[in-house]
């Protein structure tokens, strides 16, 4: 498991890898520097055989306040070395796209990816939280689409995830709106599973949540994800051919199928004779 970066670190506990974003004394803005070692990060991980589940964290008191608007943002297209406004904006879609594939990393992984926030989650905060299989919070965190409040246009992944999570007009307040929201309402529109009372409460149910999922079939956890992930742009129908093609040829076939029905049984037969 190699990997090093100044703004990022990963680390592995049991079945569960973690990765945390290493900018503190900014909040963990996220530079092109930070956003760019995400995949890198989940590669790692992700190779090593033991990792069932993946956690999305951040150093100090808060998740993460956005993109870092002083040190890269709206300054890196001003400053483009290109001969002609035109090339500058094509500068610019260049490296929006690898923002948005950073991002996106994270939906893509191979295995599951919880996020647990702590404080701001604002604008790319969301983009991150967003792209993630699973969200919680603590009592302390503050959401915010916030690019509407800036003039912007939210282009990471935002508006293309969050009406996946909620309903279209929790979604519409948010990002016409830009404006905050407590744990207590992103936990009842459904932004986030559960909240809790301090940030290491937050984290501790992270781990117990990552170690649940980290517990079962790898190669179950990671087919259903993959059929979750697949399914989004499908019909029903398509859905179901790639989940029958994909059981047949990989779940049918397994030595963890025979040992879950063993377990099952047995967990079975002690409980008829407690």
């Amino acid at each position: 498991m190699s990997f090093s970066s100044n703004v990022l670190s990963i680390e592995k506990q049991g079945q569960v890898g973690i990765v945390w974003l290493n900018r503190e004394a900014k909040y963990n803005a996220l530079s092109t520097e930070l956003w760019s070692a995400i995949p890198h990060a989940l590669d790692a991980l992700c190779e090593d055989g033991e990792i069932g589940a993946i956690i999305l964290a951040g150093r100090g008191k808060h998740f993460c306040a956005g993109i870092d608007l002083v040190e890269d943002g709206l300054s890196e297209h001003k400053n483009a070395k290109a001969r002609s406004k035109a090339e500058a904006n094509i500068q610019q879609l260049a490296n929006t796209q690898k923002f948005q594939a950073a991002i996106t990393a994270l939906a893509d992984c191979a295995v599951p990816v919880v996020a647990v926030v702590q404080g701001f989650c604002l604008g790319a905060g969301v983009d991150l939280i967003t792209a993630c299989d699973i969200r919680i919070a603590s009592a302390c965190s503050v959401f915010s689409v916030r690019e509407t409040r800036l003039g912007l246009v939210a282009d990471v992944g935002t508006l293309q995830r969050l009406p996946k999570i909620l309903n279209a007009g929790h979604v519409a307040e948010l990002a016409y709106t830009g404006k905050d929201i407590k744990a207590e309402r992103a936990e009842k529109i459904g932004l986030v599973n559960d909240v809790y009372e301090s940030a290491e409460a937050t984290m501790a149910a992270g781990m117990t949540l990552a170690n649940e999922i980290a517990a079962n079939s790898p190669m179950a956890v990671r087919g259903t994800k993959f059929i979750l992930r697949k399914s989004e742009n499908m019909t029903d129908e398509q859905s179901l051919m790639l989940n029958g093609m994909f059981t047949m040829m990989t779940s049918l076939q397994s030595n963890d199928l025979q040992e879950g029905i063993k377990a099952f049984f047995r967990a079975q037969s002690a409980e008829v004779y407690r």
